[in-house]
């Protein structure tokens, strides 16, 4: 992996670096920048993986240069690495994330070795996992490989923080793509949405469940669906009527739906809500805490927990902001008796953090990548392994609410 410091303080890059040294194998490169002509000028011919960027710097601060790499188009990972107030620091990881850079999050100064350490561990695995999705495929590509039966279903385990036991799955679709290898949704989903396919998407999801119950030990699998899909005309009757088939496909699927963004449509929504609810289908707002409307939503929808977003959980360690909007979302499904789930937890710190303020459920790659059902069994043979040693979960007295 090939690092860039930018940081003109003598000491304070001495001191970074350093630390970096001690966590860094021999395959990892080192380059340093002093100013910010110099670091661009590093950005556009040796292509670094990951940037730990200080602000306040000669002839071009830190934030222009970050604007010129988004406008020279930078896929790699990026620190932001400041004595700045928090405000700034908040303010311009939001500008970074508007300008679709990949920031991983905050490093304060002075810099601490277990943060760096999971600042580089997210750059390896956005290495390992994502360069494949960095060029969308084409309408055309997508419906080909729609077709050919090219695409699968993965499961990513949740898990309960007082006792680290296994309860559920949330669906991710992959692409099995004969060139590029295996893809995630960023490459196909919206050209499958523009293929009008979505709604067939989420029926082949719940084939998939159903045909890999072996495997998923019955337990219940979330499952993503828009607003605009579940308001489709004749989409809840399908649901309704394959429930009929399957008696008991309300125990085996849950609906995870996306904030919509436009709440002009709530009456239909509500009205595809009850009817799945009425049907013993129970329904999970995706996201929570970082939509428009989402307040909107608790109170006008039948939900039976929220699920709080990646983008406030993979911050919360450098950002004052996201832990209080963490904090908060906690509060709102506690007060109304709702479950609370965390995904996108990557680390044994924001594990802690989370079970200490009573978050319910965690997912995320801290816990298990998403995989293929018949590596769920193995998956779950290791995480109990981890159990045993109470490193995770010590005895704790949580009213956690049943997902």
């Amino acid at each position: 992996m090939n690092i860039l410091l930018v940081e003109d303080h003598l000491f304070q890059r001495d001191v970074i670096a350093g630390q970096l040294m001690q966590l860094i194998s021999g395959d990892d490169t080192l380059v340093f920048a002093e100013s910010g002509n110099t670091a661009l000028e590093k950005i556009l011919h040796e292509t670094p993986d990951i940037i730990f960027c200080d602000l306040d710097l000669p002839d071009m601060d830190g934030i222009k240069l970050l604007s010129k790499a988004a406008e020279y188009g930078f896929t790699g990972c990026i620190v932001i690495t400041s004595a700045a107030s928090q405000k700034v620091l908040d303010t311009v990881k939001s500008m970074c994330e508007h300008m679709k850079l990949n920031v991983l999050g905050i490093l304060p100064k002075p810099a601490s070795i277990p943060l760096l350490k999971y600042y580089l561990t997210l750059a390896h695995e956005y290495d390992t996992d994502y360069p494949q999705d960095l060029l969308a495929l084409s309408d055309d590509e997508v419906l080909e490989a729609w077709q050919s039966n090219l695409f699968e279903t993965w499961y990513q385990p949740i898990v309960r923080f007082d006792t680290g036991e296994w309860v559920a799955c949330e669906a991710l679709q992959r692409m099995k793509h004969p060139v590029r290898g295996t893809l995630t949704p960023i490459s196909f989903l919206p050209q499958l949405t523009s293929l009008n396919l979505e709604a067939e998407l989420t029926f082949s999801v719940i084939d998939s469940v159903i045909a890999n119950q072996t495997y998923l030990d019955g337990h219940p699998v979330g499952i993503n669906v828009s607003v605009s899909n579940l308001i489709e005309l004749d989409f809840v009757d399908e649901l309704i009527e394959m429930g009929h088939q399957y008696p008991n496909l309300n125990q085996l699927i849950y609906f995870e739906i996306h904030e919509p963004d436009n709440f002009s449509q709530i009456a239909q929504l509500q009205e595809a809500a009850s009817r799945l609810l009425l049907n013993g289908f129970r329904i999970s707002i995706d996201g929570f805490g970082s939509g428009y409307s989402t307040l909107q939503q608790v109170e006008f929808l039948p939900l039976d927990s929220l699920k709080i977003g990646l983008n406030l959980i993979l911050p919360m360690l450098s950002s004052r902001t996201a832990l209080a909007l963490v904090e908060a979302s906690v509060l709102v499904a506690n007060r109304i008796d709702v479950a609370s789930v965390a995904e996108g937890i990557e680390c044994i710190e924001v594990w802690h953090s989370l079970r200490d303020m009573g978050c319910n459920y965690g997912q995320g790659f801290f816990i298990a990548k998403p995989m293929p059902a018949d590596k769920l069994q193995g998956w779950q043979e290791l995480w109990d392994s981890l159990l045993e040693s109470r490193t995770l979960c010590p005895p704790l007295a949580l009213n956690t609410i049943v997902i």
